[in-house]
């Protein structure tokens, strides 16, 4: 997939940021460009707060 960078260039992810804004930076991310996979480590989090936020 594409990089949008107008996302990316609006949504930088905190320098030393916390595994949550990762994760949810990582959410975020593969909501709205999704130009590279979730890292393996944060993985099971992303994909648990991508379903928290469906409509049921």
């Amino acid at each position: 997939m594409a990089i949008d960078k107008e996302w990316h260039r609006s949504h930088r992810m905190a320098v030393k940021a916390t595994r949550e804004q990762r994760v949810g930076w990582h959410a975020a991310h593969k909501a709205a460009c999704g130009c590279r996979d979730v890292p393996a480590s944060l993985r099971p989090e992303v994909i648990k707060l991508l379903r928290s936020r469906r409509k049921p």
